[in-house]
């Protein structure tokens, strides 16, 4: 959903680049599904946040090192498999 917004901006601008669309389109899916520093971003966060017993806090700390990984890995692996 949040997404939808961001898509046409991604297309615009790999056609003003010049370059292949679809890995700056990888590039805002991911960063539109990585929301990992609240429990409120995702269903499954929100649902093992209270029978879990966890508190805000963890998901800032595993959050982080999570969305770190994701970036790295996205801007990593998304230009070898997906050439612009």
């Amino acid at each position: 959903m949040r997404s939808g917004l961001m898509m046409p901006i991604g297309l615009a601008t790999a056609n003003d680049l010049g370059v292949s669309p679809l890995p700056m389109l990888l590039g805002v899916a991911m960063g539109a599904s990585a929301s990992f520093l609240t429990p409120f971003a995702n269903g499954v966060s929100l649902m093992v946040y209270g029978p879990g017993g966890y508190r805000f806090g963890d998901f800032w700390r595993l959050g982080t090192v999570v969305l770190i990984w994701t970036l790295i890995v996205t801007v990593l692996v998304t230009p070898l498999y997906w050439p612009f």
